[in-house]
């Protein structure tokens, strides 16, 4: 396995080169040629869809597309084809893989307020990509990758491999102050010459920055680290006044006859009805118990885990990440029984343990593999159990920093999160809806008040109604103002 990892590495050395920087025209370490980094962003594309999906709304698509086709167009690479792609993941953020793809999540979507401000993050993200941070970001980011194909080679096991990718992906977070900070002034530069009203940047950071201060605040309330979002726009100040004037003027951008373009009604009215949090296709957690109308299933978790619906998985953890969980759905293969299924999952890992297992009239297997956990470089033990309901296999994977007698720590509480896995009952399916938000006009006696309470969280609702309009903390809407409520 060591050769093989140093053989990989080499081949990653020999790939990097110097390149030139559309943006700037000096010459960057980067991960081969513009050709082959496009490439690479295509064969990434089908992994990312398959991993979040896409937000199957064709008209926000094309919102969307239109958009970041017009800021383009405006930049260092206006002749290049570019892809715009909306994901369905509640995650606020956005990221590009480079090679002119850029991805926005629906979750941050319905925290902008207008197409001014959805402008200046596509331009951000463009940004990243003329001047090649992505490129330079994958010569110095092999390390997950390498981890996950150490975990492959050593086990033989897809599944173990990927349960301990966890987390892997290095998109998602942000590149460092001064790579972020040269993709603001690139990304401020190609929307305000594209006509989009340069200031809506700034308003852009203030709804980070207030999302981010109102966490900080509860945290401490409640006796906790914060769960500070990490993505576009959070490693450094917001760019003010003077800044923005001095982009204008280094870039020689004047003010459009027509004036700067802010398309606020436009684009609320193009988000109306789309989901707050997670959608009917990947299920809805509610109180930690998921509900899923497609698969006619729920499946409970304890009230102090984290859960994440994903395209792919669920993925559960505890508060302070020592426990972990995955659940994945396989098609259920003829002639195989729970057992076989489960053996030839986890083929050349080393099992022990191994014991039929039923749970609500479904017939399943549980063992355990002697490494493969996530938690601790792969050394510790992993809980997995086959479930068969219907044409479908349900397969958990669970694993605990720790280990209590070649089982994790937390085995119990895992095995006692599959026996909650039963069918919805009739009454439950409305569950299973997701949340929208919807679009009204205040008027003088509006107050948000008068909404919080349908906002699907337990505390704080009123709060996190005001940051999701750009009132926080203390502000009401104007009336005639569209205000984004959630229903």
């Amino acid at each position: 396995m060591p050769r093989l990892l140093s053989a990989f590495l080499l081949s990653v050395l020999v790939l990097a080169g110097c390149v030139s920087n559309p943006a700037t025209g000096g010459r960057n370490v980067a991960m081969g040629s513009m050709q082959s980094e496009r490439e690479q962003a295509r064969r990434y594309y089908e992994e990312i869809i398959r991993a979040y999906g896409l937000y199957e709304d064709q008209a926000v698509q094309d919102y969307v597309n239109r958009v970041g086709q017009r800021v383009a167009r405006h930049s260092h690479l206006p002749d290049d084809e570019w892809k715009f792609v909306v994901l369905d993941d509640e995650s606020i953020n956005a990221f590009t893989t480079g090679g002119n793809y850029i991805y926005v999540h629906r979750g941050l979507l319905v925290y902008l307020n207008s197409e001014a401000e959805l402008a200046t993050v596509l331009g951000h993200e463009i940004g990243h990509v003329t001047a090649r941070h992505p490129a330079r970001r994958q010569t110095r980011a092999m390390g997950a990758s390498i981890l996950a194909t150490a975990a492959a080679i050593a086990t033989g096991s897809n599944a173990v491999a990927q349960l301990a990718n966890i987390g892997a992906t290095a998109w998602l977070q942000g590149y460092g102050r001064e790579n972020e900070m040269e993709a603001d002034r690139l990304g401020l530069e190609y929307a305000a010459k594209s006509g989009y009203r340069p200031e809506a940047m700034a308003e852009t950071f203030k709804v980070f920055k207030s999302q981010e201060s109102f966490e900080v605040a509860r945290a401490r309330a409640e006796g906790r680290e914060p769960r500070i979002y990490h993505g576009v726009f959070s490693s450094h100040p917001a760019p003010d006044a003077r800044v923005i004037q001095a982009v204008k003027g280094s870039a020689n951008i004047q003010e459009p006859p027509g004036g700067w373009v802010d398309n606020r009604d436009e684009y609320l009215h193009t988000i109306d009805g789309m989901p707050f949090g997670s959608s009917r296709k990947q299920g809805i957690v509610r109180n930690n118990r998921m509900y899923h109308a497609d698969l006619g299933i729920t499946i409970a978790f304890p009230k102090d885990w984290t859960v994440e619906n994903q395209h792919e998985r669920i993925l559960a953890y505890t508060r302070d990440k020592d426990a972990i969980m995955q659940i994945t759905l396989d098609a259920r293969p003829d002639n195989k029984s729970p057992r076989e299924f489960l053996l030839e999952k986890l083929r050349g890992a080393q099992l022990s343990g191994g014991e039929a297992v039923s749970s609500n009239g479904m017939d399943g297997y549980a063992v355990l593999t002697r490494t493969g956990s996530p938690l601790d470089g792969g050394q510790g033990p992993v809980r997995w159990v086959a479930l068969y309901r219907d044409k479908q296999v349900y397969v958990f994977g669970g694993a605990s920093r720790s280990a209590v007698d070649t089982r994790p720590e937390a085995d119990r509480v895992i095995l006692s999160i599959v026996q909650t896995l039963r069918s919805l009952k009739p009454a439950e399916y409305p569950l299973a809806e997701p949340y929208r938000v919807r679009i009204v006009k205040a008027d003088a006696s509006t107050r948000l008040d008068q909404y919080a309470r349908e906002m699907p969280v337990e505390k704080h609702q009123k709060e996190e109604l005001q940051l999701l309009n750009a009132l926080y903390p203390n502000r009401d809407p104007d009336p005639g103002q569209l205000l984004k409520v959630v229903e």
